[in-house]
């Protein structure tokens, strides 16, 4: 099959959480709304897998929901505004997932103010900038935590306080002149990544998404603070997941998904630093390649600021299209970028947003990796991507 790595888009699942995926879905076969035995037994484990996923994301289990994964998350959460006596104000970034992006334009389509942050050097989000937007109807700010194609790990606990100290009317002085702004941050690159809990980021919600860090597809979870402001979903049914979330849960999925989580978090500070080792070996050879840029541009001087389970490269003029596809003939997947617009005319909004040219960010693409990533796969890929990068960028110029 070649070597895998394009585990932003999607991380392969980990051959023991399959295993226990297997046994119990065949194992357990109630309802867990049901008030027999068999369904008295997925209730157990539903709840037992969400104490232990609550406990690893640092909020109260009746707080935490099981979803089908992060874009129904980051929905329910705007969709909640939906309910409204009227519009509001929005505050998020310009470079976040399709998954926060368009359910914003969905709240403009409604009559709902959007203000959209750009980021400064890198691609990072200034508390300042957020700050500056907010305005005294604002009702949401969300912000990714790491974002799906430059990894930049985002300053969410100064934004949080930044947000805070705007609801307390710190920086006039005055009054308060807006309470309970929702803070959302969409933490699917993160989890099982780089360590974080909801309380520490300071955030009211936060969703993440099972099948980036080895879990099941199809399954995901939204967390809550216990003080911030409520959520009123347009869900309805038959009231599972306290009402947020109607619908039959998965319990093999939900179940799989806590034995995933667990296995990540174990071994996270193992895992970060390999993925660094990994990363350092590819920068170190495409700096020796004078057709590639490392995107953003600021990232070998501050490699804190990003997660290095991601990487853009770019290699102007080529398309990164088109060396995806060389690079797949070679036995490598990487991507041109998000895999929910990959099928789509290549959506360059994010890599822009970092401060690069749109020619620049046309030719760019993404490599991410997992634990399972070989050092030997990094030094081989490494050296097929320069040679097939120099015969491209000859027939391109």
């Amino acid at each position: 099959m070649g070597v895998y790595l394009d585990w932003a888009a999607t991380a392969p699942m980990d051959p023991g959480v399959a295993d226990y995926l297997r046994e119990v879905a065949l194992g357990v076969g109630g309802n867990p709304s049901s008030i027999h035995s068999f369904g008295e037994a997925a209730r157990a484990l539903l709840e037992e897998s969400r104490l232990a996923c609550a406990g690893i994301l640092g909020c109260e289990p009746s707080r935490l929901f099981f979803t089908s994964g992060g874009s129904e998350s980051n929905n329910i959460v705007f969709s909640s505004f939906l309910r409204r006596a009227r519009p509001g104000h929005v505050v998020t970034s310009a470079v976040e997932h399709s998954a926060v992006y368009e359910p914003s334009r969905v709240l403009e389509k409604f009559g709902w103010r959007v203000s959209r942050v750009g980021p400064g050097r890198g691609g990072r989000i200034g508390a300042e900038e957020v700050a500056a937007a907010l305005a005294p109807d604002t009702a949401l700010v969300s912000v990714m935590l790491v974002n799906n194609e430059t990894g930049m790990i985002q300053p969410l606990k100064e934004i949080a306080a930044a947000v805070r100290a705007f609801e307390r009317g710190r920086d006039s002085g005055g009054p308060p002149r807006c309470r309970g702004i929702h803070i959302h941050t969409d933490a699917v690159q993160a989890a099982g990544k780089i360590p974080f809990s909801l309380k520490d980021l300071g955030v009211d919600s936060l969703s993440l998404s099972a099948h980036k860090f080895r879990g099941p597809r199809g399954v995901g979870i939204l967390a809550l603070s216990p003080t911030g402001s409520g959520l009123e979903p347009v869900y309805v049914g038959g009231g599972q997941e306290r009402g947020m979330r109607p619908g039959t849960e998965n319990v093999a999925g939900i179940a799989a998904m806590a034995r995933a989580l667990g296995l990540a978090h174990r071994d996270i500070e193992k895992n970060h630093a390999r993925a660094q080792g990994l990363m350092d070996i590819l920068f170190r050879a495409m700096e020796g390649c004078g057709h590639c840029r490392i995107l953003p541009e600021c990232r070998l001087p501050h490699p804190d600021w990003y997660s290095p389970y991601i990487a853009s490269l770019a290699f102007p003029p080529v398309p990164g299209e088109v060396l995806v596809r060389v690079m797949n003939d070679r036995g490598y997947a990487v991507s041109t970028g998000s895999a929910c617009s990959a099928r789509k005319k290549k959506d360059t909004r994010v890599i822009e947003g970092t401060g690069v040219s749109k020619k620049t960010a046309f030719s760019s693409v993404r490599v991410s990796i997992g634990p399972a990533t070989g050092e030997e796969e990094i030094r081989a890929f490494a050296r097929d991507l320069m040679e097939e990068a120099a015969i491209l960028f000859k027939t391109a110029s």
